[in-house]
């Protein structure tokens, strides 16, 4: 059987589905939600005012198909990450899946535009379906679990470096190409602008299926995986290994990965709106600092895995505990800072997310065979989401009735509660694995090829 080159970066075919996959989410995205607000606000009195009543409305039929939307995706992506390890590691599906649905979605926001549909059938196409196709979390799950197992041991912190500013990339190309689509059309018809991503989503099957290369396997179609018993035994199966403390070890790293993720993922909400409202900032201002903002991530990205990593041979383990050291002392700069330097401080922190996201998930797939990888990253990104969403509801539900956490005292509270009390425990968690626990992250370079040529070996019954 013929090897996969594993000394290589991802293949070009695959950054290129990412680059149009994620732009064309991100352009969609901001069409759904400009449509959202026009219909929300739309100016059926005077001057242009919301209808309270109708507002209400909105908002809550809006939280309530975004809890069926993440618990039917949470099922899915848990399934599809089973699926994929059972039926011979087929990646290219999981890959494919959101490009298509997210095909059907934007189709459906087209068509909705000239055939008004009832509510019910409008629940089904917004929450029902992206629910389905699960989205980015689904396409994530493939395209880590497709570039993890074809790459070498020593190189994967690399390629997940890859991935990762490849995927910050798309979205500000996303963003730009949204502003000039939407400055050169009147805002009637802007429902024509979800032609765009459906393009962009066709052209990134077509890419996809001519060079993205299929690596699965065969395997034993008898086996029954969809049953629950085999289900949740598949996910135990995770956890099991010959090393003393290793399922500790890697729940450990899931969970560090999962805080470093929803952090992120809830910043906006809980950083930047207060940045936002501080500063002055107004639309163009906020604008360029999201664009300084996404550079700080890439360029950050790009110095921990290509320079510390791929060429300085440093551990990830090393790159991790000086990124949490970082993280602390830039949050105890940012409280005792005055504005001007608050800027510069707050870029160093984005400068470390990427960098945080790469180590940790490098860390934690290390430690994962190829043939569990699916359901790593299934577990992984359910946890991130549910994390994230779970962090949101609550600052939005605490500061409901209390305007604390929007003073500055507040904000500087939520500062050193997100950058330093949570840092804390993943710092402790590093140092221990470097001092302790080195061997888990450590295996033969050859185990890649000898799993790949186990893995076809039919599945037990």
């Amino acid at each position: 059987m013929e090897l996969v080159q594993y000394h290589r970066a991802p293949g070009r075919s695959l950054i290129i589905v990412t680059i149009l996959y994620t732009t064309a989410l991100t352009v969609s995205t901001s069409i759904q939600n400009t449509l959202i607000q026009k219909s929300t606000c739309d100016p059926l009195i005077p001057f242009g005012e919301c209808p309270i009543g109708e507002y209400e409305g909105r908002r809550r039929v809006d939280s309530n198909t975004t809890y069926l939307q993440y618990s039917i995706s949470f099922v899915v992506a848990l399934l599809g990450g089973a699926w994929s390890d059972s039926h011979g590691r087929r990646r290219k599906p999981l890959i494919f899946l959101p490009i298509i649905g997210q095909i059907l979605t934007d189709g459906l926001y087209l068509v909705n535009h000239f055939w008004y549909w009832p509510s019910t059938f409008n629940t089904i196409f917004t929450s029902v379906i992206p629910g389905l196709y699960v989205g980015r979390n689904m396409f994530w799950v493939g395209v880590m679990s497709y570039v993890s197992e074809n790459s070498k041991f020593e190189c994967r912190t690399f390629k997940h470096g890859i991935i990762i500013v490849t995927y910050t990339f798309s979205l500000l190309i996303g963003w730009g190409l949204v502003e000039i689509l939407k400055s050169g059309m009147h805002h009637f018809y802007h429902y024509l602008l979800f032609i765009v991503p459906i393009l962009f989503n066709l052209f990134a099957i077509l890419i996809g299926h001519l060079y993205v290369e299929d690596n699965s396997d065969t395997y034993n179609k008898d086996y029954m995986w969809f049953r629950p018993n085999f289900v949740f035994k598949s996910f135990i199966d995770l956890l099991e290994n010959k090393c003393k403390g290793f399922p500790i070890v890697l729940a450990a790293l899931i969970i560090c990965q999962s805080v470093i993720v929803a952090r992120i993922g809830s910043e906006y909400e809980i950083v930047m709106h207060y940045l936002r409202t501080s500063f002055i900032w107004y639309n163009d201002d906020y604008i360029y600092f999201s664009v300084i903002k996404m550079l700080a991530i890439i360029f950050g990205t790009m110095f921990s895995v290509f320079v510390l990593s791929y060429s300085m041979k440093i551990s990830d383990l090393a790159i991790g505990i000086s990124t949490c050291i970082i993280y602390i002392i830039a949050a105890v700069l940012y409280v005792i800072s005055n504005q001007f330097w608050q800027i510069f401080i707050i870029t160093m922190i984005y400068f470390c997310n990427g960098s945080a996201v790469a180590i940790t998930i490098s860390l934690a797939s290390k430690m994962v065979e190829n043939d569990h990888l699916g359901r790593f990253y299934s577990v992984q990104t359910c946890m991130n989401s549910i994390l994230t969403f779970g962090i949101i509801m609550a600052y939005k539900t605490i500061t409901c009735d209390n305007d604390m956490y929007s003073t500055k005292f507040g904000h500087f509270c939520l500062i050193i509660l997100m950058y330093v009390i949570l840092t804390m425990p993943i710092l402790f968690v590093y140092m221990t694995l470097y001092s302790k626990c080195k061997y888990f992250c450590k295996r033969d370079a050859t185990i890649t090829l000898r799993r790949r040529q186990q893995s076809i070996m039919p599945l037990p019954n």
